[in-house]
């Protein structure tokens, strides 16, 4: 189950999306922080070659499992040691090089440096893409996604922690004042010439707290990261495998409630229903993924888009083979009950979202103040698989969503 820092604020509905709701008292949605995220509780409820955010791998007619029979646990131990320990490894390997250019930035503050730190910045973000669906485990147990990734940001909020030298990253009450959010204003958001930036690093009287919370913020991120890579590769991997029942509590039903929940909740409403007004009854354009730097907002969301449906494939991390996977188990019961090609419907829903993307601008927070409908449109493909997925597939599969529901798919 999630926690208790999940607040209901709205509720959207679910065959008519153009029937907005109210939305929170506040409009500030902390993405990602699941205590100011459930306001759209509207259904049940980096770059480089490893991190590409091509298409998804192929998997039409996949012989995963071929000669094997399926098993939960063979699809478990495929989830742990082909996806996401490897998908943990790239994104800690990811923040321990964004550590060392933001070190090397704050060394010496310049234009080449800020570069470096901004590529770097965008490799960790795109990484992050394939392991946030993974709370789980250590992951839930720190609240990884509460202090990685909350948007938008409480700019006003953070920069007066900045400034007194004075704060608690640890603090629930700062979880919106730190993460990618608060790099990607550090980075690109204290003014809009990269010169006028680079001085807010070397102004003689406040220079130094700059750099000093930039560097905390990065630290800060590494040490959960890493809590959580090392729990996977310590002992919760036995774990994992091990809990292979049929009952809501063991691995199995977990990780199925956590990754529909991640696209329902993250994805689906984080990335475009929000912003897009769908919960508010009027768009909220400044709560884009990555409003700061301006042109990474569906670039983010391809790779989310992407590791989504690796995941229910059972891509492997490298993206050269496939295992046991959401995919294989519905077609392994097709051979029992009927299963209305299940996968492949999921599966082709999946690529018309991926088509859809190139109606849209890279910015979405000018897509949405240029061109809305694309996005609620966007949303309502989206919104098919959240059907598919966490109505007929948890039925197909017998299990029993473990999270709020607010208007029963």
């Amino acid at each position: 189950m999630k926690n208790n820092l999940l607040i209901l604020c709205c509720f959207a509905t679910l065959f008519l999306p153009s029937l907005f709701l109210s939305c929170s008292e506040d409009d500030n949605v902390p993405l990602d922080q699941d205590s100011q995220v459930e306001q759209d509780n509207s259904t049940d409820d980096q770059i480089n070659e490893d991190n590409s955010t091509t298409d998804s791998v192929d998997t039409t007619g996949s012989d995963a499992g071929v000669g094997e029979e399926f098993s939960r646990g063979a699809m478990l131990t495929n989830w742990a040691d082909n996806i996401i320990i490897p998908s943990f490894e790239k994104f800690v390997s990811d923040i321990d090089s964004l550590l060392i250019i933001g070190n090397q930035f704050t060394g010496d503050p310049n234009q080449v440096n800020l570069t470096k730190l901004r590529e770097s910045w965008l490799n960790a973000y795109l990484s992050w893409q394939r392991v946030d669906m993974f709370d789980i485990g250590k992951a839930e147990e720190v609240t990884l996604r509460n202090y990685i990734n909350v948007y938008p940001l409480d700019s006003d909020g953070m920069t007066k922690s900045l400034l007194s030298g004075n704060y608690d990253l640890a603090s629930v009450n700062r979880q919106d004042e730190q993460g990618f959010s608060a790099l990607d204003y550090l980075l690109f958001g204290l003014s809009e010439e990269d010169v006028d930036i680079i001085n807010y690093y070397t102004e003689a009287e406040q220079g130094d707290l700059y750099k000093k919370f930039l560097i905390d913020v990065i630290e800060r991120m590494q040490y959960l990261s890493s809590l959580v890579l090392q729990d996977w590769k310590n002992s919760y991997r036995e774990e994992f495998i091990e809990r292979d029942g049929s009952s809501a509590t063991e691995s199995v039903n977990s990780m199925v409630n956590d990754y529909i929940y991640y696209f329902e909740k993250f994805l689906r409403a984080g990335k475009i229903g929000i912003p897009a007004g769908v919960f508010s009854g009027s768009p909220l354009s400044d709560q884009v993924e990555a409003r700061y730097s301006g042109v990474y907002s569906k670039e983010l969301f391809s790779a989310a888009l992407n590791a989504s449906q690796d995941f229910f494939n059972g891509v492997y991390f490298d993206k050269i083979d496939t295992g046991f996977s959401l995919q294989s188990w519905i077609i392994h019961l097709s051979d029992s009950q009927e299963t209305n090609n299940l996968d492949q419907q999921i599966n082709d829903n999946f690529d018309l979202v991926r088509n859809q993307l190139d109606n849209l601008s890279d910015n979405f927070e000018t897509q949405v103040e240029s061109d809305n409908l694309s996005m609620l449109q966007t949303y309502d493909m989206i919104q098919k698989n959240v059907v598919l997925m966490k109505v007929d597939m948890l039925q197909l599969f017998d299990i029993k969503v473990d999270y709020i529901d607010a208007d029963g798919d």
